[in-house]
C-alpha cells in the first residue's frame, strides 16, 4: 500500500495514525485506494467462506451422528 502514497506523504505519517489512512485520498492515489478495496473485499469473501464452511461441518457432524 505504500508505494501508493500521495507524494510528499512519509511512512510515518500514512502509518502512524489512530484510523490507520485507510480510505484516505489524501495519504493515497486513487490507484491504491482501488488496490485497497479489492483486498478488503477479499477479506470479507475469504471469512464468509469460513464461516460457511465452519456452518457445514458442524451440520454434517450433526447428521452423522
Amino acid at each position: 500500500m505504500h508505494r501508493h502514497r500521495q507524494p510528499g506523504i512519509t511512512y510515518a505519517r500514512a502509518t502512524y495514525r489512530v484510523d490507520g489512512g485507510w480510505r484516505r485520498a489524501d495519504l493515497f492515489t486513487p490507484e491504491g485506494l482501488a488496490f485497497q478495496r479489492k483486498a478488503s473485499r477479499y477479506g470479507v469473501m475469504g471469512a464468509a467462506l469460513w464461516v460457511l464452511a465452519l456452518i457445514v461441518y458442524i451440520a454434517t457432524a450433526l447428521l452423522a451422528s
